[in-house]
């Protein structure tokens, strides 16, 4: 997967999701299959019943395609789907790409972020996986879920928005500053101060 990356970006960390959302799936994919090849075995039987035993060349590849209809929809969507998910931190933004055909990027620079939130179920916590919230103030967050590792996941997003530069409104760039007020005098006022510039 390839980041574009803005000028002075660098990657930072780049994860995919917990895998445990995929327990479920493959404990529903063995049953299928048990299920399924017990059926497969007993239609193959020499000795079926009556009724059956005409329709036998037809329900042996039905049901075989069912069970592998079954598989891919239970199974290996939510596989591709997982596989398709990354979180990436890069020194600027914090990344949710999904997809692997279509593929969707949400995007949140680091210096939006106003606050960030962990939830964990008892699961999760076991699994040391959880969901990062990401506030971004106005009633706006975002929600990472199944992030791996999710407190050093915090630390990192957390490190990174300590290390952005300062910005204009803060490092004093662009900014009028009545001289004598700088020098511990009466500021005049900011009209005044402006028409004395040459």
């Amino acid at each position: 997967m390839r980041i574009r990356l803005l000028p002075g970006e660098r990657v930072l960390v780049r994860t995919r999701p917990n895998p445990l959302p995929l327990v479920g799936p493959v404990i529903a994919g063995f049953l299928i299959l048990a299920v399924g090849g017990f059926g497969l075995g007993y239609l193959a039987r020499p000795d079926l019943p009556g009724v059956l035993t005409g329709w036998q060349p037809v329900l042996l590849p039905v049901v075989f395609g069912v069970v592998v209809l079954v598989l891919l929809r239970v199974v290996a969507l939510p596989l591709v789907r997982w596989a398709g998910n990354r979180y990436v931190i890069t020194s600027m933004r914090l990344i949710h790409r999904t997809g692997t055909a279509r593929r969707t990027e949400h995007q949140i620079n680091l210096s939006a972020i106003s606050q960030l939130q962990t939830e964990q179920g008892l699961v999760e916590r076991m699994a040391g996986s959880g969901t990062l919230v990401a506030d971004l103030g106005f009633d706006r967050s975002h929600a990472y879920r199944h992030v791996p590792q999710i407190a050093t996941f915090k630390d990192y997003v957390v490190q990174a928005i300590g290390e952005l530069p300062l910005t204009r409104m803060f490092d004093g760039v662009d900014m009028e500053i009545d001289p004598q007020y700088a020098h511990g005098g009466t500021p005049w006022v900011q009209q005044e101060w402006r028409d004395a510039q040459p």
